[in-house]
């Protein structure tokens, strides 16, 4: 088996488990278009929900440093599977516990194929 081939049986396994452990929710962007100098109108602004699985979990004390990981953030897996975006900074999390700030959308991609999204977020 190659190395991709293992990495999209990681890939399966990852969007089962958030699946069964997780909710539906989704990936809030607003794109803003146009505006500046040269528009006087100030442009458009239009907000996307995109699908996602995603599975909470509350950080644990012991990883909250004060600075970038704080008390009541989330560590928040998303599945890859329908997902047809990217997640960045700008973007919101649709969740339970309500629209939470993306922290840091790290993305687990081991040799180039990305299995799933573990990120940081909070209210």
């Amino acid at each position: 088996m190659s190395l991709v081939g293992e990495y999209d049986s990681a890939k399966d396994t990852a969007a089962r488990l958030i699946k069964r452990k997780g909710q539906l929710g989704a990936i809030r962007r607003t794109v803003t278009t146009g505006g500046g100098p040269s528009d006087p109108t100030g442009g458009s602004t239009a907000t996307n929900d995109y699908p996602a699985r995603l599975a909470l979990f509350p950080v644990s004390q012991k990883d909250v440093d004060g600075t970038f990981i704080k008390a009541g953030d989330w560590r928040v897996l998303v599945s890859t599977e329908g997902l047809t975006i990217d997640p960045t900074t700008t973007d919101r999390l649709v969740t339970s516990e309500g629209v939470l700030t993306i922290i840091e959308p790290g993305k687990f991609a081991p040799s180039g194929t990305v299995t799933h999204y573990s990120m940081v977020a909070r209210k």
